[in-house]
């Protein structure tokens, strides 16, 4: 078993790397389910019903979010990881023997909030054990698991369909594999020793926290309400349910099947400029940061356009892995760090919330514009959408946009 302590002046410890690789395993469980727009193809639904899907699925992770940082702060990491896995690999099992799109839509719901809760604790984690001024770095960091999952999950999609899919069997391999990456990822999590509770049991300073008293989560958000950032989670979501569903789609529509292609560029890229400019964020700031990744997700998506091949998701894959790099460690951080630390996984849960209401806009809306106008129309609207949330939120903190002094962690640039 691993000890638990999490040191104030350590990052990179053992229980980091652990979690790191429970964390892959069940980001490779998603990214198995960006394939899940071939199921309802197979069912004999459009485009348009696959939106539909998606976006009402993705209410039940809005209805929960406040509520999981809460848990998260009241009970712990451990069991609502492993909770939320457990509950991935049930909902994805039985996915696969309904053809109604009623109990598959249940089913899908489940699904999302259960990753939701699983996510919002990788979130907290990596927030709550890294020292104050490198908090960006840790989320950044733990979220290389995330890229490294979406390359095993895609691939293994790819393989799994390779063949003909008239058949249910790819789909039983599908959503079998699934699952078992899932509950692998549970074991992981069972298997260490986490903190017992979150911001409530260990302070930024490793020191126990003594208070218990809960003011209604109005009347911190009321308090600390973190602005137009969170008009960069719902921008931001908007331009992952791209790849997360229509992507696939869009090949499928172009005569073209693998889409791994995307992620071996994708994922990597986002590791590699995470990796070399980890610390971007506090020398320049993190609105420049910001503000330059959602420009470079736009001008990706811009550049799927025409997109006939599995060549020519290159440029485009390089393009968003560089984009989604350098926008999601600031924008967690500036978020979180909002309201005070015993508070901080609702402040996390509220970003993410925000990232739901994107899908939720973002499945919905796609699939009717891909439905009616064509995939160029659609990518087209929704590079212009993020690239006016980016403008949106640079002016909102143009003090700290166009300040020429460096920016820090001491101040909030």
């Amino acid at each position: 078993m691993t000890d638990g302590t999490l040191p104030a002046d350590r990052l990179y410890t053992p229980l980091f790397f652990q979690v790191f690789a429970a964390a892959t395993l069940f980001m490779s469980a998603v990214s198995l389910q960006f394939h899940f727009g071939q199921y309802i193809g197979y069912l004999g639904h459009g485009v348009d019903t696959l939106g539909w899907l998606l976006s009402a699925a993705t209410v039940g992770s809005l209805l929960i979010r406040l509520q999981l940082g809460r848990w998260i702060d009241r009970f712990g990491y451990r069991p609502t990881w492993v909770c939320g896995a457990t509950v991935v690999a049930a909902s994805t099992t039985l996915m696969q023997f309904s053809e109604s799109l009623w109990v598959i839509g249940a089913l899908r719901m489940l699904t999302v909030m259960a990753t939701a809760a699983v996510m919002t604790t990788v979130a907290v984690f990596a927030a709550q054990i890294a020292p104050r001024h490198r908090r960006a770095e840790s989320i950044g960091t733990i979220g290389l698991a995330g890229f490294t999952g979406m390359i095993l999950g895609a691939s293994l999609g790819d393989v799994i369909f390779s063949g003909p899919s008239e058949s249910i069997v790819p789909f039983r391999f599908f959503f079998t594999g699934s699952a078992v990456c899932a509950l692998l990822s549970a074991g992981i999590i069972m298997a260490l020793r986490l903190p017992e509770g979150g911001f409530d049991a260990v302070r930024q300073d490793g020191s126990e926290s003594g208070a218990k008293v809960r003011p209604p989560i109005i009347r911190v958000l009321r308090a600390h309400w973190p602005g137009t950032i969170l008009l960069v989670g719902v921008v931001f979501s908007m331009a992952f349910c791209l790849q997360m569903s229509f992507l696939e789609r869009l090949a499928e529509d172009r005569g073209f099947r693998d889409i791994k292609v995307f992620f071996l560029c994708y994922g990597p890229t986002a590791m590699a400029l995470r990796i070399v400019f980890r610390r971007l964020p506090e020398r320049i700031g993190r609105t420049r940061t910001l503000v330059l990744g959602l420009t470079l997700l736009s001008a990706g998506i811009l550049l799927l356009i025409g997109a006939d091949s599995q060549a020519s998701l290159v440029v485009p894959g390089l393009t968003m892995g560089a984009g989604h790099c350098f926008v999601f460690p600031s924008m967690v951080d500036l978020a979180a760090e909002r309201l005070p630390s015993e508070h901080r996984g609702v402040g996390t849960s509220l970003i993410l919330g925000a990232g739901d209401l994107g899908m939720l806009i973002g499945f919905a809306v796609m699939g009717q514009l891909i439905d009616a106008f064509g995939f160029d129309t659609a990518l087209v609207a929704l590079a212009c959408t993020i690239f006016i949330g980016a403008v949106i939120f640079g002016l909102s903190r143009r003090d700290a946009l166009f300040s020429r002094g460096r920016g820090t962690h001491g101040n909030t640039a």
